[in-house]
């Protein structure tokens, strides 16, 4: 039977713990010269919308239709059509960032619960964003259960624009970011057919350590999915693809536009 569960997060006060560092090695691969050019990162206008909503993964406010409209969500590496489709939305206002995720999946699942768990193990969705320098940005993940995770990586990109190694710094926390998961199925019973999920956040400007964007003004980011059914390969997607092994590729990051009002 198909049931429709809501977990609705919001993260306050969090007492710091000792620096957590998470750090991978890419595996060390000959240079390549492409057979065709690599196509360009993707890039959209982020708009800026004044207006209250209420944080509870229900993507029906005005603003959520305002909103830019990222997708097709494909394989990050080959760019093949992926089993089902993923949706972001994405704008802005004087304080914050909001995302919105629409993720229809047919088998939907999800075990961990613990903030910082192995996510990406499962099934998830992860935003990674710099507004400056693309050796270090924010990682954010949420999962069907209402789990987040959040960190800064720090990322040794090769002169080739290739990441060689990667290092998390898992103690850092978006301490006042809300968000809020609707689940439209049942979470890990695969003797049903699920429909969809979908996550909304709000992330403040103050968690990323900046101020509003200016208008005009470019930040680099890049949106993936974990989906993983049963008895189906796991499918690793995203919005800009990456081409090159992994999701820790921040040169292949696409382009957001903040467009003012």
């Amino acid at each position: 039977m198909k049931t429709l569960l809501l977990f609705a997060a919001a993260l306050t006060t969090v007492a710091l713990t000792p620096v957590v560092l998470r750090t991978v090695e890419l595996q060390a691969q000959a240079p390549v010269t492409p057979s065709a050019p690599l196509p360009d990162p993707k890039s959209t206008n982020v708009p800026r919308i004044e207006a209250a909503i209420n944080i509870d993964g229900v993507l029906d406010e005005q603003p959520w239709q305002n909103a830019a409209r990222l997708t097709p969500f494909v394989r990050h590496d080959t760019m093949a059509p992926a089993r089902a489709s993923t949706e972001v939305r994405i704008w802005y206002d004087a304080a914050a960032l909001y995302l919105g995720w629409i993720c229809e999946d047919g088998d939907i699942q999800a075990t961990f619960t613990q903030r910082d768990s192995r996510f990406w193990e499962e099934e998830v969705v992860e935003f990674f964003v710099t507004p400056a320098a693309l050796d270090r940005y924010f990682e954010l993940q949420w999962n069907p259960l209402g789990g987040t995770f959040d960190a800064i990586i720090t990322n040794q990109i090769g002169s080739d624009g290739r990441s060689q190694k990667f290092e998390g710094d898992w103690s850092y926390t978006a301490a006042t970011m809300t968000f809020a998961v609707q689940v439209d199925g049942s979470v890990q019973n695969s003797s049903d057919r699920d429909r969809r999920w979908t996550v909304e956040v709000r992330v403040p400007f103050a968690d990323l350590k900046v101020p509003t964007p200016g208008r005009g003004e470019v930040w680099r980011g890049n949106f993936y999915r974990f989906n993983r059914d049963r008895d189906a390969e796991t499918e690793q997607l995203s919005w800009s693809p990456t081409i090159w092994p992994g999701f820790h590729q921040p040169t292949r990051f696409g382009y957001l536009r903040f467009s003012g009002n």
